[in-house]
């Protein structure tokens, strides 16, 4: 049975280890910490394959594991620059900072994150494997299981939410 096991995680890091790390990637934007979340991810993975039932693709599930080890590896990094940032928008804040906010690239992408992490899980992963992996509706069938139609609505939906938090966070008119 271990050697299964082994033969079906090699498998799976052979297949999946750029578009996972992708994923990784997109969430954390700083190839380091993404490769630092794929490890974890990949022990976990390790350790779990014994609990994998088959009922998702094997790629959504390693897909879901690299996600929520990639926000974990964000949560850590946001406590660890949060003293910084906050001493930095008080100094702003106390400046008169002024009526037009000014959004960097890094800015937006973290307040995407933040919207994303509220969506529902199966927006979330629709959301994030066509937009941040540009798969297709027949791609993302193919390795979820579900159908186009449901996962077009799914992504619909998503997109829209997404819109309109991210509108509301960054103060757009």
């Amino acid at each position: 049975m271990q050697q299964q096991w082994e033969a079906s995680f090699f498998q799976i890091v052979e297949q999946y280890s750029e578009r996972l790390m992708l994923c990784a990637l997109n969430i954390l934007g700083e190839e380091q910490a993404a490769e630092d979340a794929l490890q974890e991810a990949f022990i976990s993975i390790w350790k779990n394959l014994h609990s994998f039932k088959g009922d998702a693709a094997p790629f959504t599930w390693c897909y879901a594991i690299v996600r929520n080890s990639a926000l974990n590896e964000l949560r850590k990094i946001k406590r660890l620059a949060y003293a910084g940032w906050s001493e930095i928008a008080m100094e702003s804040m106390a400046g008169g900072a002024s009526e037009e906010l000014r959004w960097d690239a890094n800015e937006i992408h973290e307040q995407l994150l933040h919207v994303l992490a509220d969506l529902p899980e199966k927006q979330k992963m629709v959301f994030e494997m066509r937009y941040f992996q540009e798969l297709s509706f027949k791609e993302l069938a193919r390795i979820t299981g579900l159908s186009e139609g449901g996962l077009k609505a799914n992504y619909h939906h998503a997109r829209a939410k997404v819109e309109e938090k991210l509108i509301g966070r960054l103060n757009l008119p």
